[in-house]
């Protein structure tokens, strides 16, 4: 069950706790999460941005979440919407609904460039950890190329989703077979061939 906190101001809020499973588990009860959510009823914004960008940074999608709100209203922080958008792809990368609304809330108002920018910048965050052996940043990846950019990354969603599947994970086979219908026979088999070299790459 989702319990909100309801912001200061119209329609903001912060997320405080979901039943959702979490990438990290980083107990939302924790005595920062706890001060951040204090801070935030106290209306020390400031405060409230430091500690969720900790746990954020920790992989923590529910303060991503609520980060990504405070960069979005501009409180804490003057309003950054490349921030928002950055905070709310990577909380719903860690299965925040309510952060992928967020992320299409941004998507509409801002600039092509930005979310190019904004792509970027989590696609190489997400290949280093995939390289260095993190199962779960090959699907991350290939969400991220098929969704965030403004026009979607064919050939790299397809690589990473089944090197992410080739690990086990059966969730991204709907993917899949989306991308499957959109690309031609030749280009599949090419794509695949470079999927597997990725793959042995990887540390098991």
């Amino acid at each position: 069950m989702i319990r909100l906190i309801l912001g200061f101001i119209a329609s903001a809020m912060l997320l405080v706790n979901t039943g959702n499973a979490q990438e990290t588990p980083i107990a939302e009860e924790s005595e920062a999460f706890l001060e951040a959510v204090s801070a935030f009823e106290n209306k020390d914004f400031q405060t409230a941005v430091e500690l969720f960008t900790v746990l954020g940074e920790q992989g923590e999608p529910t303060s991503q979440h609520n980060l990504s709100v405070l960069y979005f209203k501009g409180l804490g922080s003057p309003a950054n919407y490349k921030r928002a958008l950055y905070w709310a792809w990577r909380a719903s990368l860690g299965g925040s609904e309510p952060a992928l609304t967020l992320a299409d809330e941004v998507r509409e108002i801002v600039t092509e460039k930005l979310i190019g920018t904004v792509s970027e910048e989590i696609v190489t965050e997400l290949t280093a950890k995939a390289m260095a052996g993190d199962k779960n940043a090959s699907e991350r990846l290939g969400k991220t190329y098929y969704s965030l950019f403004v026009e979607p990354d064919l050939k790299m969603a397809y690589i990473w989703f089944l090197i992410s599947q080739a690990f086990g994970n059966e969730k991204v086979s709907e993917f899949i077979l989306e991308i499957e219908d959109q690309i031609e026979i030749k280009k599949r088999i090419a794509y695949q061939e470079e999927a597997t070299e990725i793959f042995i790459e990887i540390p098991k």
